[in-house]
């Protein structure tokens, strides 16, 4: 069975030989934290230090001196806290930085009274500051650790259960801190935007089967009478459920769906509300597609880095391996043993299945079209050193992507 992939566009991005001083058809590999210091120069603020203006408060920070005991436990929430103090390109962790960069890109005209001297109005940058935290609240709740078999940590479990309670204390605080800031910016439409993507994240948690430690497992692939037909999120309501259960099965669909209720939904719509904000209407809908693809092209990014990076505990729902089920079905029959006969996945096993496959001829591809998409969108947006940022930070990601892959 094989998957055929339709760009999203006719523009292809190595049609464009040069724009912000980068060779596209070289490749030129960028720093990521050079891309990252010259995107937060262009909006006049250090996003980096996002997380820390809201984490070291006076009640996260006395939470937060309880982290101690949890050293030598290995509770996820160890390797979340240390993402977020050093900044790392895991977990999406500038879609703040993107929301003020589709922000200035955008450009604020009549505006002056609210305009910050780097171009972003003041309640776009409160806007990226809410979703930001609002990803990382939901991030910071998935670290909680399965503690259903207690006789399985001896002497570590209460220290564990410990860390579960500063998960639900750190992340339920954020989350209320977001919705407190999300009303003060006094736009029922920014808020109802934010809320869906907020709920969005949350089905993303529980979309498909799940196994007994509550990692999501891809779905059995579908047979060509059984399709529902193509994905299409650019075009759908995104106030309302955003896909449907149908697509599960459908390869590169299932993994699109499960992309935009996990990432895509938010950072759109966190593009999308800073357009309302400024009343620049005519850009929300460009402003949310095109936060969709660079999620999407983020997330292709983590899926690939994931898997040859983590060759015994890769994701399951990742792009390789969603795509390799899709080309092959008989790759699906590692997951149904496992889920039969009630034992650990054999992941090394998996990996040299998915290898064997066309499945990174087909992710290459893929990443082709989402460059293709984020270029053709961001041409929209007027301000040439946001927008040359933003094509910067994508060229970077899918680089690093086709590294891997190569």
């Amino acid at each position: 069975m094989h998957y055929k992939f339709t760009p999203h566009c006719n523009l292809t991005w190595w049609g464009y030989s040069r724009w912000g001083g980068i060779s596209i058809s070289q490749r030129e590999e960028l720093d990521w934290r050079e891309v990252i210091t010259e995107a937060e120069q262009i909006v006049g603020y250090p996003t980096s230090f996002l997380n820390l203006r809201w984490l070291f408060n006076d009640e996260i920070a006395n939470t937060a001196i309880h982290l101690r005991k949890l050293v030598g436990t290995n509770h996820p929430l160890l390797k979340s806290a240390k993402n977020l103090l050093i900044g790392s390109k895991s977990n999406l962790q500038s879609v703040g930085l993107i929301v003020l960069l589709v922000s200035k890109a955008a450009g604020s005209e009549g505006h002056m009274k609210d305009l910050h001297d780097s171009g972003v109005l003041h309640s776009q940058r409160a806007l990226a500051e809410i979703v930001e935290m609002k990803r990382t609240g939901h991030l910071i709740h998935k670290t909680m650790a399965n503690l259903q078999e207690k006789e399985k940590y001896g002497d570590k479990f209460n220290d564990l259960l410990y860390g579960n309670k500063i998960v639900m204390l750190t992340g339920d605080y954020l989350l209320a801190t977001c919705l407190q800031h999300l009303g003060g910016l006094r736009n029922n439409e920014v808020t109802e935007l934010i809320s869906t993507g907020l709920r969005d994240l949350v089905e993303g948690d529980f979309l498909g089967e799940h196994d007994v430690d509550n990692n999501p497992l891809p779905s059995r692939p579908k047979a060509s009478n059984e399709m529902k037909g193509h994905y299409n999120w650019e075009d759908e309501d995104n106030l309302a459920k955003l896909g449907s259960n149908e697509y599960l099965g459908q390869g590169k669909d299932e993994w699109l769906l499960r992309t935009m209720l996990t990432s895509g939904s938010l950072l759109g719509k966190g593009c999308q509300g800073a357009m309302n904000l400024s009343k620049q209407k005519h850009l929300e809908r460009d402003a949310y597609i095109l936060g969709g693809h660079l999620a999407i092209i983020w997330q292709l990014y983590l899926d690939v880095k994931d898997f040859f990076t983590h060759p015994h505990s890769y994701s399951l729902v990742g792009a390789p391996v969603t795509l390799a089920i899709w080309e092959y079905p008989t790759v699906y029959s590692y997951i149904i043993e496992a889920k039969l006969e009630k034992k650990p996945i054999e992941y090394k096993q998996l990996y040299y299945a998915v290898r064997s496959t066309r499945a990174f001829e087909y992710l290459t591809k893929f990443l082709e079209e989402e460059m293709a998409a984020i270029l053709k969108c961001s041409t929209k947006f007027p301000v040439e050193d946001a927008r040359s940022a933003i094509q910067k930070m994508a060229v970077t990601i899918h680089s690093e992507t086709i590294q891997y892959i190569e």
